[in-house]
């Protein structure tokens, strides 16, 4: 019973401080219970065109933030591109809220006949929680720079 008590406490202050853990490998899946971690829509430049991300709320699935990405490239068609993003956690959600960190992943398109492209994600937790995103492709590189956070969607319902 003592350690219920603990436990939610615990649970409390992370919520309430912002932090939440991970389902990563030997943590409690029920930690993040409702929690997603939520990256805001951004852009950057390729040469004169515009290119577009936009990621899904990333959820924990097996030890991953498992979401979805878009990439729109308005004056390139056929360069859009949508698919699977699965960053492993080899980390807390508490320890990387702290004292932030990288997650280094894929983005799997949905695109027959591709392969996956290497996803790397810097997370800076200061008073702006920023997110640096990283995306390799057979192309080039595309790099991100966008703000994060981490939502407890059982409020916005």
């Amino acid at each position: 019973m003592l350690g219920r008590l603990i436990c939610l406490l615990s649970t409390l202050f992370l919520l309430a401080s912002g932090h939440l853990l991970t389902a990563s490998e030997g943590s409690d899946a029920a930690s993040w219970d409702g929690a997603v971690f939520r990256i805001n829509d951004t852009k950057t430049r390729v040469s004169l065109a515009s290119v577009k991300l936009s990621v899904s709320d990333l959820k924990p699935e097996d030890g991953s933030l498992v979401g979805e990405y878009t990439i729109h490239v308005p004056l390139m068609q056929s360069k859009n591109d949508k698919g699977k993003i699965v960053l492993p956690l080899d980390r807390t959600m508490q320890d990387i809220g702290a004292k932030g960190g990288i997650l280094r992943g894929q983005a799997i398109s949905y695109k027959e006949g591709t392969t996956p492209n290497a996803i790397i994600c810097e997370i800076i937790p200061d008073k702006d929680q920023k997110i640096l995103l990283e995306i390799t492709t057979d192309d080039r590189t595309l790099e991100f720079k966008s703000r994060y956070s981490i939502v407890d969607t059982r409020k916005d319902s």
